[in-house]
């Protein structure tokens, strides 16, 4: 739960729920979640704000590697709910993970650029990350994600204000190498 104020210093009264359940068959995780953000309701008072702020950069952990709902951005308005699948296979020298999201609002949202001020389709979009590490040695792992969202025109009036100007099919990849020095870790017991 948030209240207080927020950055703005509007009254804040928010919440965010989550709940998930995984299971292990052998090299396999796997499991369904739920996250849920609230948000302002539709013609709220501009006083007073239930728009849940993560405040803290853990995006990556719980809503996806391409960062739609992020600290610097936060939830939409209309909060946010995220149905989401998570599936990890693990070995001693590879992992491969695939986590699949549904995004939609947690409340109606009224499109301000049209006539009457219609709500918006709650759903916002699906996103698919996929992360591959491969151990190289005891301190150096390479690191391969891939991840796209198949977005709509509600996700481009939530983060942009806009409708039907933008590409709905956003995709990203990188590469990384982690190297994780073994003389810390030797300084470490070395000390004691």
């Amino acid at each position: 739960f948030q209240n207080g104020t927020d950055k703005e210093g509007v009254a804040l009264n928010a919440s965010y729920y989550t709940g998930s359940v995984l299971f292990q068959q052998g090299k396999f995780t796997f499991g369904p979640g739920y996250d849920y953000l609230s948000g302002d309701k539709p013609r709220a008072l501009a006083s007073k704000t239930q728009r849940f702020d993560p405040l803290y950069a853990t995006a990556h952990k719980f809503w996806g590697y391409m960062d739609y709902f992020y600290v610097g951005t936060g939830s939409a308005i209309g909060g946010l709910q995220n149905a989401y699948f998570k599936t990890k296979y693990t070995s001693k020298t590879f992992a491969l993970a695939c986590d699949i999201h549904h995004f939609a609002l947690a409340e109606n949202m009224l499109n301000t650029s049209l006539p009457n001020a219609p709500f918006i389709k709650k759903n916002l979009g699906n996103e698919v990350d996929m992360v591959a590490n491969y151990t190289l040695n005891k301190f150096t792992v390479l690191e391969l994600g891939y991840s796209f969202m198949a977005a709509n025109n509600s996700l481009e009036y939530v983060k942009k204000g806009t409708i039907n100007q933008t590409d709905h099919s956003p995709q990203w990849a990188y590469l990384s190498i982690n190297i994780r020095p073994d003389f810390l870790e030797k300084s470490a017991k070395d000390k004691k």
